[in-house]
């Protein structure tokens, strides 16, 4: 299977040189290797044609996070190589309709030939019966020698064209497997930004139509750069894919568990009202704080892992980015009332 291939923009010299110099400034000013994901990221980032990428990471660093290669490894596959799945998945669906059409019509050919066909063979079979018509039965059994070498020859051209129908249909479907893949989250499986923003788009949209509550929980692994510092990327990795995994069986198959980017993850609660959600929360916070990773090599047991919430609820007039900020306000509450707690947007009012 082929991987998506990541999309740039070829600027004039003057303004590529602008950007290059903001780029190797902010890798330095964060201590980030120049390498050609992370310049790609930071040349972007100073261009400006990427505002979702620039939100990301502007709202990583207002929540006091620090960056580092591997989170712009992130903003790289997530911003980058997410671009051309979609058109081609719509070439192949044209392809696919336009021999769909093409197999119909030799179908109706080969109908018509093999009915023409029907008719001489019964006509020959009448023929037989009359030894005065030798000469006619002769003409007869050359005609149906051709028509049947006719239709052998239509058949022949149906089963190729089916063969590639078949083909292209097998095609199809391997585009679509390879759009589900470019919505999940390497590391995890979960959902990743781009799919989550899709995904509660439609949610919102939905849920304003029809009047039914919403809710939203924010979810950030506590300490989590003290996994990385001590114990090494792989291991922070683990827990990363086992809180994922904890959210995932925890909620139901219409909830939609993303992460967010770095040790942040989002759970989407349609049909759940805020009191609900946060009994949700409660569950999944409880489930997380039970989890034990154990080092291989040394058997090592490791600290606990602890999770902070934020949880918001669905208002008139929403939109993702709105619903979103509360959950996380809410999210910055819980980590600044001392982490390992859960918050609601109604709390952040009387603060």
């Amino acid at each position: 299977m082929s991987e998506l291939m990541p999309c740039f923009h070829i600027d004039l010299p003057d303004k590529a040189q602008q950007h290059h110099a903001a780029a190797l400034d902010f890798l330095e000013r964060h201590g980030i290797p120049p390498n050609p994901i992370c310049y790609a990221i930071a040349y972007e980032y100073d261009a400006g044609r990427k505002p979702e990428l620039n939100l990301e990471i502007e709202s990583h660093l207002d929540r006091g996070r620090a960056l580092d290669a591997h989170y712009l490894r992130e903003f790289f596959d997530t911003h980058f190589m997410r671009q051309s799945d979609e058109k081609v998945g719509e070439h192949i669906a044209d392809l696919h309709n336009l021999l769909y059409k093409v197999l119909e019509g030799v179908s109706g050919a080969c109908s018509g030939a093999a009915d023409f066909g029907k008719v001489l063979e019964a006509q020959t079979e009448e023929l037989k019966g009359d030894v005065d018509m030798a000469g006619l039965k002769a003409i007869a059994g050359n005609l149906l020698t051709a028509t049947k070498k006719a239709i052998s020859s239509n058949q022949s051209m149906r089963d190729q064209l089916e063969s590639v129908e078949k083909d292209t249909s097998e095609l199809k479907d391997q585009v679509k497997q390879l759009q589900d893949q470019a919505s999940r989250d390497s590391l995890t499986g979960l959902y990743n930004r781009t799919a989550l923003s899709q995904q509660l788009d439609s949610m919102i949209e939905r849920g304003a139509s029809e009047n039914a509550p919403l809710s939203l929980l924010m979810v950030d692994i506590d300490h989590f750069k003290r996994f990385n510092d001590n114990f090494g990327h792989l291991i922070g990795d683990e827990v990363i894919r086992r809180v994922s995994m904890s959210l995932q069986q925890g909620v139901r198959e219409v909830d939609v568990a993303a992460r967010f980017g770095g040790e942040e993850f989002t759970v989407v609660l349609p049909g759940t009202s805020l009191d609900e959600a946060m009994e949700v929360a409660q569950k999944l916070h409880e489930a997380i704080s039970k989890l034990v990773l154990v080092r291989r090599s040394t058997k090592e047991k490791l600290p606990g892992i602890t999770v902070s919430m934020g949880a918001s609820c669905l208002h008139p007039g929403d939109s993702r980015e709105s619903l979103i900020e509360r959950a996380d306000q809410a999210l910055y509450h819980a980590k600044e009332s001392g982490r390992n707690r859960i918050v609601s947007e109604t709390e952040t009012l009387v603060h």
